[in-house]
């Protein structure tokens, strides 16, 4: 029989980088590579929630693993799972897309170089210098996730005067921000803020073609979607890039911000509303132009490239037989 690559997903998706691992597996299989989804127990499965039409496997005492297959697990994966998984018989990559959370699966750096992985895989080149710093000796490959198409649709809508932003991870700051805007402009208190909060990546894409600005509430991040998925929608980004932000944020695609300087953020919220349009369209190209390195396409070549230096010489046996693009049920 010949090996697979499992990655371990969950159902419904819960968080973008849930939505990445679908991703990859849906990537390789139209690549021609033997992939499949590994539902945990937890999972709930319905047509409605799948984010992509990826076969899937669930995990469970039935499930029969091959010394040549490759599991691929996430940097949250708990202590005691990653000790299960020791058992079994397949090899183990890590997909990292978060450096902050590696921490949830290993009390140290030098207890993951010793569990004997076959390799990893990561977000950004932040994360693998990070990792690499801390004292990680696996050999790091990146595959940069690439900002859905429906993003860039949203450019050329028309822009009301008003901030778009997720409060999720510094709910405390996102309430102080506008607080502080409120008592530094007071002309502009009547700014809307429209939150971003269990919403689809559609609808997230229409509040960010409507809004002029952005504000980026980015926090120990690995890469950081949405202020890319912002640039491409055609809004002013600006405030925290959340450390792995630096991967993409420049001086001339966002109104940028030291972690933690609310002051100096609500500054920037009213430099961007208040920018001329001509500097502001000047402003929204240069994102846009950031935007354009993180394509599908390239996320794709990005991901076989990482796939055939994790397996070498291996890599032939994990092709499907069909030619790639066709559906597979192998």
């Amino acid at each position: 029989m010949k090996p697979t690559i499992y990655y371990a997903c969950r159902l419904p998706v819960a968080a973008g980088g849930e939505l990445v691992n679908f991703q990859h597996v849906a990537a390789l299989r139209r690549k021609g590579w033997r992939a499949f989804a590994l539902l945990d127990d937890g999972s709930k499965v319905a047509v409605p929630s799948r984010p992509y039409a990826v076969p899937m496997v669930q995990l469970g005492e039935s499930m029969l693993f091959q010394p040549d297959d490759v599991l691929v697990l996430p940097e949250i994966t708990p202590p005691a799972a990653w000790e299960k998984f020791a058992a079994l018989p397949c090899r183990k990559v890590m997909h990292n897309q978060n450096p902050y959370y590696t921490y949830q699966s290993f009390t140290s750096m030098q207890a993951l170089n010793a569990y004997g992985m076959l390799g990893g895989l990561c977000c950004s080149r932040f994360t693998a210098q990070m990792l690499t710093r801390l004292g990680t000796t696996l050999d790091w490959q990146v595959v940069r996730p690439y900002v859905l198409p429906v993003f860039a649709q949203m450019a050329d809508k028309p822009k009301k005067r008003q901030v778009a932003f997720m409060p999720r991870k510094r709910p405390v700051d996102a309430m102080l921000l506008r607080q502080i805007f409120s008592n530094l402009y007071p002309h502009m208190a009547d700014v809307p803020w429209v939150e971003i909060s269990n919403m689809a990546r559609p609808q997230v894409a229409q509040v960010l073609g409507e809004s002029q600005v952005f504000a980026s509430l980015s926090q120990y991040e690995g890469l950081g979607l949405p202020p890319l998925e912002a640039m491409a929608a055609g809004s002013l980004v600006c405030g925290f890039d959340g450390q792995g932000g630096q991967e993409y944020a420049t001086p001339d695609n966002g109104f940028w911000v030291p972690d933690g300087d609310l002051e100096g953020f609500a500054h920037a919220v009213a430099k961007a509303l208040e920018l001329p349009a001509e500097d502001a369209q000047m402003r929204v190209l240069n994102g846009q132009a950031t935007v354009s390195r993180f394509t599908e396409s390239r996320f794709e070549q990005e991901l076989e490239l990482a796939w055939l230096a994790l397996l070498g010489d291996q890599s032939q046996s994990f092709m499907l037989t069909q030619p790639a693009g066709e559906a597979h049920a192998n």
